[in-house]
């Protein structure tokens, strides 16, 4: 049993800090937004220190099911008009926007409690003042056809051809 899944079964006192990072190429830099109103400063896996502005943020998580098209749903507070601006400067540059899921232990902010979830933003839409942002896990763009690939090491006779 993994540790989230123990603090989740149990009335620990321990609290989950749930933060969300976005990533594009038009931007000067990252989105860094977390659970909550209170930021945070946690280690990321890489070694990076990061600092996610709290927010009110929720967080649909994907079904586990054996679909190929798994989404997440987030939903961001947008009264600031920050994250409006981002998607806005992203969709004029025409550029991909990935976003990383990762989960955090209030009593250790040295590194995430699971794996992080990479993520490729798949739409998003601004009702209000909320931030509706869609991301999925399969990117169908980015796949390579054929899948297989015949190099020397796959087929060692096409080495003499």
């Amino acid at each position: 049993m993994s540790i989230l899944e123990e603090i989740n079964a149990s009335a620990g006192n321990d609290v989950i800090i749930r933060t969300l990072e976005l990533n594009c190429s038009a931007w000067d830099g990252p989105e860094l937004i977390s659970n909550g109103f209170q930021d945070w400063s946690v280690k990321a896996e890489d070694g990076r220190a990061l600092t996610f502005q709290g927010a009110n943020i929720d967080i649909a998580l994907a079904k586990k099911d054996n679909k190929g098209n798994q989404t997440l749903a987030f939903a961001v507070d947008n009264t600031t008009g920050q994250v409006s601006q981002r998607l806005d400067a992203a969709m004029a540059a025409r550029a991909r926007v990935s976003a990383t899921y990762r989960t955090y232990l209030k009593s250790n902010l040295n590194a995430p409690a699971e794996p992080p979830y990479r993520l490729t933003v798949l739409s998003g839409s601004i009702q209000g003042v909320v931030a509706q942002i869609q991301c999925g896990y399969f990117n169908m763009i980015d796949v390579q056809w054929p899948r297989a690939l015949y190099t020397a090491d796959y087929a060692p006779s096409l080495r003499y051809l």
